[in-house]
């Protein structure tokens, strides 16, 4: 399922600028708000459930991935069951909660591709500064392709690491370093099959493997 033209209206409060692809994405450094591409890149990775579940990490989540309802409160395998525009709502909340604390971290702004993954990470872990140390280091001194080397590392849930999280971060990783929503996501649940598995990105630090053919 995806998120829909609301957002856009909702969040951005006007039309794509010059310059800008087909979702949006601004050839200016983004400084704060929700990007298209945040947007563009929530519509690939969430599913849409109206009522509660359990995810991958056993917390309660609801709609577009909220873990809280709209009152606020943890959702539980008791809460009730929401409406899509309910659902909408708490997405809008969440992503624009998210983008408040990268633009925190990141005051003097960061290319729209980046502050897209960063978003949807901090939706997912939280405030960067307390988790995200080394990765903030290397966004600040735009070792673009070191950060998105480094985004493997984010793959854990209750201390467990999760094959869907480290998919999960390479989408955003692939996303960020160029590739398309779609195509990020689609080659990391073909190409990770295990913890381990990190397919290269453009600037991998990791040596070049050698063809042994």
């Amino acid at each position: 399922m995806r998120l829909l033209s609301w957002a856009l209206a909702k969040i951005r409060g006007k039309a794509p600028p010059p310059g800008s692809d087909i979702l949006g994405a601004a050839t200016l450094p983004w400084t704060g708000g929700v990007p298209a591409e945040a947007l563009e890149l929530s519509q690939a990775l969430e599913g849409l459930q109206l009522k509660p579940y359990a995810d991958a990490g056993g917390v309660w989540t609801i709609g577009y991935g909220s873990t809280r309802d709209l009152a606020g409160k943890p959702v539980t395998a008791s809460t009730p069951a929401i409406t899509k525009a309910q659902a909408e709502a708490m997405a809008e909340r969440d992503l624009q909660h998210a983008a408040k604390l990268v633009a925190e971290t990141f005051p003097e702004g960061l290319p729209p591709r980046w502050a897209a993954a960063l978003i949807l990470m901090a939706n997912n872990l939280g405030d960067i500064r307390k988790w995200g140390g080394s990765l903030k280091f290397m966004v600040d001194g735009k070792q673009w392709g070191e950060a998105a080397y480094q985004m493997r590392k984010y793959r854990m849930a209750a201390g467990v690491p999760l094959l869907g999280l480290v998919r999960r971060r390479w989408t955003e990783a692939a996303y960020a370093s160029g590739y398309s929503a779609s195509e990020a996501k689609r080659r990391a649940w073909a190409e990770i099959k295990t913890l381990d598995d990190w397919p290269r990105l453009p600037g991998d630090p990791r040596p070049a493997q050698k063809n042994t053919a």
